[in-house]
């Protein structure tokens, strides 16, 4: 992979008894991922009001952003769909252990795609794809079923904050494809493309040091990569957008790959920018129990200064 000269990434630099705790957390995760799907959704959602009751910042923010999204919602059904995000973000945390120490065959039968010949049509012209996703809760486990349906596919991370959870995380995401790439490591995505790969890419979060652009995403101004129609543009590389569904009672997942976005990239980067929130957000109305409401996703706004979570 990418990163294998990287002496952060090595698990045993991480034996001191300060890094326990999390080892400890990490070996009870593997163990629970050995529960059945309708128990880890029982356990999680109940992590989840937890999480909703005890962290009032979050909890604030994602009621913030649903209220920018859904302004005809009254205050009972944004505070029910707030919920039922807090719930699924609960069940995602033990769904990482699924999407990491699980089998594979056993995880593919748990799978259903639909839209599969936009993704192979894309790839069978050799220019690499670029498979556009939004940061839903189920982004670990999709992260890892979408690798099952392309022969040549990287993932892309962000570095965590935690050394040691960024290691782990790394370890264990290195195993869904052929290579894992950091985010900020642009000449290494672009070289996967220019090879033939499918390349997983979210960019739908609050960045805001990179180069980016404002536009509407999800009832207000969003600042946003311009990343998308950059990489496009130098290689050539198809973009073709999908989403993963965790169905209710363990029942698995639904993996929805959408066509092909046309006509992509233009000659205008505010406007293809605006675009690829467009489809993201399509994605997010589809599902909007399953999306990361509590990130703070309009933090950066055009003067700099407003903050709508203040």
């Amino acid at each position: 992979m990418t990163n294998k000269n990287n002496k952060s990434l090595l698990l045993s630099s991480y034996l001191a008894p300060k890094y326990w705790p999390l080892w400890l957390a990490v070996g009870l995760l593997r163990l629970i991922a050995l529960l059945p799907a309708s128990v880890l959704q029982i356990m999680g959602s109940a992590l989840g009001m937890l999480i909703y009751r005890t962290v009032a910042s979050r909890r604030r923010a994602a009621r913030i952003n649903l209220k920018q999204a859904y302004p005809d919602l009254g205050d009972r059904e944004i505070d029910a769909l707030s919920k039922k995000a807090f719930k699924s973000l609960g069940i995602s945390i033990f769904e990482m252990g699924v999407a990491w120490f699980e089998n594979s065959d056993t995880l593919k039968r748990q799978c259903r795609i639909e839209g599969k010949e936009h993704l192979d049509n894309a790839m069978a012209r050799g220019k690499g794809v670029i498979l556009l996703t939004g940061h839903f809760t189920t982004l670990e486990i999709g992260g890892r079923l979408i690798g099952f349906y392309t022969e040549k596919y990287n993932g892309v991370f962000k570095k965590a904050h935690n050394p040691l959870f960024n290691a782990i995380m790394v370890h264990y995401r290195s195993k869904f494809g052929n290579d894992l790439i950091e985010n900020k490591n642009t000449r290494a995505i672009i070289r996967g493309l220019k090879s033939g790969h499918a390349t997983w890419f979210a960019p739908d979060q609050d960045f805001a040091d990179q180069e980016i652009v404002f536009t509407p995403f999800l009832g207000g101004i969003a600042s946003t990569l311009t990343a998308t129609a950059k990489l496009a543009k130098i290689t050539g590389a198809a973009v073709v957008p999908f989403y993963p569904i965790r169905l209710a009672k363990g029942k698995g997942y639904r993996l929805v790959v959408m066509p092909e976005l046309e006509n992509f990239p233009s000659d205008n980067i505010e406007a293809d920018s605006a675009r690829v929130n467009k489809t993201i957000e399509s994605m997010v109305y589809d599902c909007p129990e399953q999306y990361l409401w509590s990130h703070k996703r309009f933090k950066t706004q055009p003067d700099r200064i407003t903050n709508i979570y203040a």
